[in-house]
């Protein structure tokens, strides 16, 4: 059994020692790649982004194409991919927003994680390819989202949807249902977030601390690609950075699970946001794996993700799995 406790209120001091072994040496050779050590300061997002050739999106797996029907379809122009298991289906419905500070496209991990979810759930999962910043900002993709849940309604009941997304995809999970709200729809049965990016701002004093353990983010890029996510606008409004949202906002949030490890920079300002909705009387769980890193079930294999898909398929009323 693998560490992991639901966090009560406070920070949790981060240590290199922490995690399964398998966690330890997924944490060091993570840290072995160039990622991090590229990634000080903003020289390389503002060399690399602006005026660049717009990203790809990964390759669906050979694997998961013949266990799922695929659904390709544009709404509002966007492409949008539903992919549904051909055993064990469910009436669950989860809509996935991938992570990437909000300037990369969905990549191979996260194919692995919705592979995983599905396995685990039996549930179909939308998965929106909303645009990214600096070419468009989180004023085109709220929009965008509003009529993938209008969309997925259609056949869905809004307590059988799951919102759930990893880091930038994380805080758009939690920050959607205000946006469905203002849109007149009914609010989603839960969310589900991994290693959610909460606050574009950086400001946070506790993050330092993560900062020097964490093996894969630093803070000074994602800050600019928030600015440029945020399109002009305060980047501490609430679509953009749900940690800073008022009170009576935090109080509508839905059920909510948040998975986050302590070798990460966004445990600091996920912390804040779980002690703030709490407090505002959401039921809101942070479930943290001291040593995880940044969204680590993305490697499904480590004992630390075995445990959380397990819990959110509990979470979503699925019997464990022999």
């Amino acid at each position: 059994m693998t560490s992991r406790y639901a966090a009560g209120p406070g920070t949790v001091e981060p240590s290199v020692k922490d995690g399964s072994r398998a966690m330890r040496v997924a944490c060091s050779l993570i840290g072995l790649l160039p990622t991090k050590r590229n990634l000080n300061g903003t020289e390389w997002v503002n060399a690399k982004y602006p005026g660049r050739t717009y990203p790809p999106t990964a390759a669906i797996s050979w694997t998961l194409k013949q266990t799922h029907t695929i659904q390709e379809t544009r709404i509002d122009g966007v492409r949008t991919i539903t992919v549904r298991p051909l055993l064990g289906a469910t009436r669950s419905h989860i809509i996935y927003t991938h992570g990437g500070i909000y300037i990369n496209e969905l990549g191979r991990p996260h194919w692995w994680i919705i592979a995983e979810l599905t396995r685990r759930t039996g549930a179909a999962v939308t998965v929106p390819l909303y645009r990214l910043a600096p070419e468009s900002t989180y004023r085109d993709a709220f929009p965008y989202l509003v009529s993938v849940y209008r969309e997925v309604l259609r056949t869905a009941e809004p307590e059988d949807v799951t919102l759930m997304g990893d880091s930038a995809g994380g805080g758009l999970a939690i920050a959607q249902p205000w946006a469905f709200s203002d849109a007149g729809l009914p609010s989603p049965g839960r969310i589900v977030a991994f290693s959610p990016w909460l606050d574009v701002t950086g400001t946070n004093p506790e993050i330092p601390k993560y900062d020097a353990v964490d093996p894969m983010l630093s803070v000074a890029g994602g800050v600019q690609a928030g600015l440029w996510w945020a399109g002009g606008d305060d980047p501490r409004t609430p679509l953009v950075s749900p940690a800073c949202a008022p009170e009576q906002m935090l109080a509508t949030v839905p059920p909510t699970r948040i998975y986050q490890g302590t070798r990460d920079v966004c445990m600091a300002d996920a912390t804040v946001f779980r002690d703030r909705a709490v407090a505002a009387g959401a039921d809101v769980t942070m479930t943290v794996y001291p040593g995880g890193f940044h969204v680590f079930p993305a490697f499904p294999r480590l004992p630390e993700s075995r445990e959380v898909y397990a819990d959110i398929a509990a979470f979503l009323g699925r019997p464990a799995l022999p």
